[in-house]
């Protein structure tokens, strides 16, 4: 649930970012808020588990695991902009970072500020898989890169578009409204910004609205959070009732929504199709 506002790689070279023409896939986990996770081997040690995030540029370590690997960050730093605000981190370099799906040598690694968010060791971003469709399969328990291709059997397409970054979004309707959503498996929860509850008729002190704490993202900075009740939320001709979303009270007079793991994990699995800018789901067998 992360950007980068400037990247600096060094001789970033990851062999599995072009797309591959067959489908290469590693065991799924999951970290303790339902994100996506998969397992990784950093400097020929590990594996170590790391949150798979569609909405990240690029990947992150904790300061614990670069500690443990004994490596010494860069000279300078990064802004690093996340969703709940920015910040600014160091670089670590590695020599490589590898499992079945990936393998990228000499790249420099941002630190990942608010070690809190995860009890992962990092976050693997998309610059592995851009080119590619990545495969969340809840009821196999893998997760996959394949090349970019329609949804096939047992799968439903909605489709969306790419964002200046290259990140997927796909239009969600909100009572009656539709707001484009950021597919974000890098958020534990589905987030709302304030104009878009404005959008719906919702006001400031609605009595619908609900204290939520405060979230925090990669950047470590917080925000507070109030908790709305959706009727109906449909994702394509999905639909569902009375959805819990967060709102974030951003300054953004744009609606938008980062849909997150609480609604993405309802299903047993899904796609997400960078090239095609679709995200594919996989629905339970007997589904009308």
């Amino acid at each position: 649930m992360m950007l980068i506002a400037a990247l600096a790689l060094i001789q970033a070279q990851p062999a599995a970012a072009a797309a591959p023409s067959v489908s290469k896939q590693a065991p799924l986990l999951h970290d303790s808020r339902g994100r996506p996770v998969m397992t990784v081997e950093i400097n020929g040690k590990g594996p170590f588990p790391m949150v798979i995030d569609t909405a990240a540029q690029t990947s992150l370590m904790s300061r614990s695991l670069a500690e443990e690997l004994a490596l010494k960050p860069l000279a300078g730093g990064i802004a690093v902009e996340g969703a709940t605000g920015a910040g600014q981190s160091r670089l670590y370099p590695v020599e490589r970072i590898a499992n079945p799906l990936i393998d990228a040598r000499q790249v420099a690694l941002v630190e990942l500020a608010n070690g809190g968010v995860t009890d992962a060791r990092g976050i693997i971003g998309m610059e592995h898989f851009t080119g590619r469709k990545l495969v969340i399969d809840r009821s196999a328990q893998r997760i996959a890169a394949e090349p970019s291709a329609a949804a096939g059997p047992g799968f439903i397409t909605i489709a969306g578009h790419a964002d200046d970054r290259g990140f997927v979004e796909i239009p969600l309707t909100l009572d009656g409204v539709r707001i484009p959503a950021l597919i974000d498996t890098g958020a534990g929860v589905t987030i709302a910004n304030a104009a878009a509850f404005r959008l719906l008729g919702w006001a400031e002190n609605d009595p619908r609205l609900s204290d939520g704490g405060e979230i925090r993202g990669a950047s470590a900075t917080g925000r507070k959070i109030r908790i709305a009740r959706i009727g109906k939320l449909s994702i394509g001709q999905i639909a569902l009732s009375n959805v819990p979303v967060m709102i974030s009270g951003d300054d953004d007079p744009r609606p938008s929504i980062i849909l997150g793991d609480d609604l993405l994990n309802l299903f047993p699995g899904y796609g997400v199709d960078f090239p095609r800018a679709e995200l594919q789901i996989k629905v339970p067998q007997g589904a009308r």
